[in-house]
């Protein structure tokens, strides 16, 4: 097997996708003063993330039924660490939805949605798992980077055409 199966390709990049979209929703939610513009945006990112833990769920069940590529290092090390990468990114993720899930659900925001009264709309700052969510978030980013970085360097430094593994389209050697 050259490649990872095309639904472990298409998982990978919606999830990419999503995280991305979750992090803008994110971010804009925290910098949104306006609360009736908050209480419409709450209910996407909690739905983006959602999603997001499920694709990630089911391509961790696809990819050890699909199987994947040989290691792509001759160094068992690096293999090792490519290894841990992809596992701590999914548990990463995993991570920020269940603490993104419980600060939701120890804030008072879900009796903010329910009545449709943003001036219900907790202080972020006095919740626990907020802290939570914002650590694993930063882990998660970090690990990313590590992730995008590696992967480049094997693209345009190693020129092993690693990249090629995890794409949609399939590729022929």
């Amino acid at each position: 097997m050259k490649q990872y199966s095309k639904r472990i390709a298409l998982f990978h990049w919606i999830i990419f996708a999503l995280v991305c979209i979750a992090f803008y929703f994110g971010h804009a939610l925290d910098e949104t003063k306006d609360t009736t513009q908050k209480l419409s945006m709450y209910p996407v990112h909690f739905l983006i993330g959602d999603l997001a833990l499920l694709l990630t769920l089911f391509r961790i069940y696809f990819r050890k039924k699909d199987g994947e590529p040989a290691p792509a290092n001759a160094n068992p090390l690096l293999n090792k660490v490519a290894d841990a990468t992809h596992k701590l990114l999914n548990l990463s993720l995993i991570a920020v939805v269940i603490s993104g899930i419980t600060t939701a659900a120890t804030s008072g925001v879900i009796d903010a949605l329910k009545t449709n009264d943003p001036d219900l709309i907790p202080d972020f700052h006095t919740v626990a798992a907020k802290e939570f969510h914002e650590m694993f978030i930063a882990v998660m980013l970090l690990l990313i980077a590590f992730h995008v970085a590696a992967a480049l360097y094997h693209q345009f430094v190693v020129k092993d055409g690693l990249l090629r593994r995890i794409m949609v389209k399939r590729f022929e050697d």
